[in-house]
């Protein structure tokens, strides 16, 4: 269950040279992203119309993408520009085309509808002062107020869902990251859940932490100082991007001058029912220590989405394993702190049903 009107990270920035072309899946679309020779990047279905050929195997001309088959180009718009072995290009010699957009080293792709595309911006936050600025994912520009471990990507076997849901219930690091950080503080933390607006939330932890062995050597704190003001604040945009800001400062003490903080961009994008790309980054405010703590929160989640990774898997092997394809399909436990986690299904339920109404509607008065 994923929308399709909506803005999804398709690949990072530096994984399509010039004139490369790159193979990816989004929402069960097999897509050819490619750039240009003017460096901009189009997306096409990854089928020639002539003979089903993958564009993906085809090449970066002046035409356009051409088919590595029988040489057909196509604009960035699908509109074939150039048939090697004729002159007349047929009315129909098309391909299926997506709007994309290039930001902060990622390239975003719209699956759905192109014309509501045009109006949409891309997903972000609203920003404040200090670290805050980098709620825009400007945070993703390296730069003296930012120091930046990433873009990287996963390939998980696993529904999107389940990935956004292991973000929106931190509670898990007590546990499965118990090795990795040993954050068992978290769970008698304070927390905050609201919705912001009709796509967004935000889920909010603060609370009073000792802070553990491997948490003092990545955020790199002070090792005399008992007690530290620990928060861990994620902001959700649907369908699946996200910001993690977390951090310490000593007891009491002011988050923007004292504190470490730390952005970690997690953007999810589905590519089948039961698989997903999980582009994520890592950005240290005011780059403590000349790139030091940016290197060790680097290695400490490459360490902790190794775990989360296993841990999708392992619930996407349940699902099939009992003949489900969603946890609402068998599961009806549901704790309190689950609250994000349902907020958060609750409004991707409704934007499916608002684009699955829509098409019925358009359907019927096509009918017409």
């Amino acid at each position: 269950m994923f929308p399709k009107n909506a803005w999804y990270v398709a690949a990072i920035s530096r994984e399509i040279k010039d004139r490369g072309v790159l193979s990816r899946t989004i929402c069960e679309l097999p897509l050819a992203l490619y750039r240009a020779q003017d460096g901009t990047v189009g997306a096409l279905l990854d089928r020639c119309p002539h003979r089903l050929f993958p564009l993906s195997k085809g090449q970066v001309t002046q035409d356009g993408l051409r088919c590595g088959y029988h040489g057909l180009a196509f604009a960035a718009d699908g509109r074939c520009t150039h048939i090697p072995s004729q002159d007349e290009i047929p009315p129909n010699a098309r391909v299926a085309a997506y709007p994309v957009r290039e930001s902060h080293g990622l390239i975003w792709l719209w699956p759905g509808d192109p014309a509501l595309a045009q109006n949409t911006p891309l997903p972000a936050f609203e920003t404040g002062p200090g670290y805050l600025s980098g709620l825009d994912f400007s945070c993703l520009d390296e730069c003296d107020k930012w120091g930046v471990a990433g873009p990287h990507l996963i390939e998980v076997d696993a529904n999107y869902m389940l990935a956004v849901d292991n973000l929106l219930d931190l509670t898990h690091v007590a546990f499965i990251h118990a090795k990795t950080f040993d954050n068992s503080a978290i769970l008698g933390s304070e927390r905050i859940t609201k919705t912001l607006g009709a796509n967004q939330l935000i889920d909010f932890f603060r609370f009073k932490n000792p802070m553990s062995a491997p948490l003092r050597a990545a955020y790199m704190l002070d090792q005399d100082i008992p007690l530290y003001d620990s928060f861990l604040e994620t902001y959700w945009h649907a369908p699946g991007t996200m910001i993690l800001v977390h951090g310490a400062t000593p007891e009491r003490a002011d988050r923007e001058e004292s504190g470490t903080i730390v952005m970690g961009i997690n953007a999810i994008t589905p590519a089948t029912r039961t698989s997903c790309h999980y582009f994520w980054s890592q950005a240290v405010y005011r780059n403590l220590r000349g790139g030091a703590v940016r290197d060790a929160w680097e290695i400490a989640t490459r360490n902790a989405f190794a775990e989360d990774e296993h841990a999708l898997r392992t619930q996407q092997h349940n699902l099939e394993r009992f003949g489900m394809q969603e946890l609402s399909d068998g599961v009806s436990l549901m704790l309190k702190s689950d609250k994000a986690i349902t907020l958060a299904r609750r409004t991707i339920a409704r934007l499916v049903k608002e684009e699955t109404t829509g098409s019925r509607l358009n359907s019927s008065r096509d009918r017409q």
